[in-house]
């Protein structure tokens, strides 16, 4: 059995806004963890609902809940650093205010970093609508008996293709992280990046030579609503994500490796493909019809997007004009 009184071997990051209806199941699942002593710091960015109340009634009778307010939104990076400022525990878990995880995921996911030596550790996660669904798709393929792998950044890059359908999908992963590792190598959340933070920060411990494994089995519950902010993709929310790329160096720290090389490469030309597809969406919004078919014709390697999602929207929007 755990013992709060002592330093705590995981601090549980949760970055919240507006997710009142789902942040009290979200908190309890993170204090239900089995034989590992948590905290549970949340930041809530400047919601405009009852999220904040809620977390400040959990933490008036539960110490190990731990509330920080923000005065004004900054995004899940911002909100996320803020906590892991006052982290106090060797391990940082990741968790969204509207997801779940099982009882067993920390102690798990901690007895994988002891046998790997990890850095990184994540586990696979799967999407729910409605809890208690376990019918959900999940991040990698499941198998009979789990299984565990390393991830490199090559692997890393190419299961986070924008648009992309990888065999393993790493584009809502939420690990831990060995604070100590995180320290030691300044490794920080952009605070620039509305969306892809988590990406982003994986992808600095690969660089800096983390270790980071993976087990198939299912302890993260993914919650698919339509308010969330992977639902918002915006032109300008893919310019950051390729600035971010650029700031990151890879191809200059590839070191020769081709493949390396190569995936980044992939990974630029995803999104940019990406961007001139939700220009084309944006302008079919705005009823901007002749624009938004003149401008695709000018970027033939969007046309698989509009294919794929495009023709639906379009559709939608003669039907309003008609």
């Amino acid at each position: 059995m755990a013992d709060h009184s002592k330093t705590p071997d995981v601090s549980v990051i949760v970055a919240a806004q507006n997710v009142g209806p789902y942040i009290a199941a979200a908190l309890r699942s993170a204090l239900d963890q089995r034989d590992v002593d948590v905290e549970v710091i949340v930041v809530d960015d400047a919601s405009s609902d009852d999220t904040a109340e809620i977390v400040a009634a959990m933490a008036a009778t539960d110490p190990r809940v731990v509330l920080i307010r923000r005065t004004s939104a900054g995004g899940p990076s911002i909100a996320r650093q803020a906590a892991i400022a006052v982290a106090s525990a060797p391990w940082l878990a990741i968790l969204d205010g509207d997801d779940l995880i099982a009882p067993d995921r920390c102690r798990a996911l901690l007895d994988l970093a002891d046998a790997t030596s990890a850095d990184v550790v994540a586990d696979n996660f799967q999407r729910f609508r409605v809890e208690g669904d376990e019918s959900g798709a999940t991040m990698i393929p499941r198998a009979e008996a789990p299984y565990t792998f390393f991830v490199d950044a090559p692997s890393f890059i190419s299961g986070n293709i924008i648009y992309g359908r990888p065999n393993l999908d790493f584009r809502a992963v939420k690990p831990l992280f060995r604070t100590a590792f995180m320290t030691a190598n300044a490794i920080r959340y952009r605070g620039d990046l509305p969306i892809g933070e988590d990406y982003h920060i994986c992808l600095a411990c690969l660089q800096a030579g983390g270790r980071f494994v993976v087990t198939s089995e299912s302890f993260y519950k993914y919650r698919v609503r339509d308010g969330s902010q992977s639902f918002r993709l915006r032109a300008e929310h893919i310019d950051q994500l390729l600035k971010a790329h650029e700031d990151c160096g890879i191809e200059q720290s590839a070191l020769g490796s081709k493949q390396l090389t190569s995936i980044s490469q992939v990974y630029v030309r995803a999104l940019e493909r990406a961007r001139s597809f939700t220009q084309f969406v944006d302008q079919l919004k705005s009823h901007q019809v002749g624009k938004a078919m003149s401008s695709m014709l000018l970027t033939p390697d969007a046309w698989p997007l509009v294919i794929r999602f495009g023709f639906e929207a379009m559709a939608k929007r003669v039907r309003r004009l008609a």
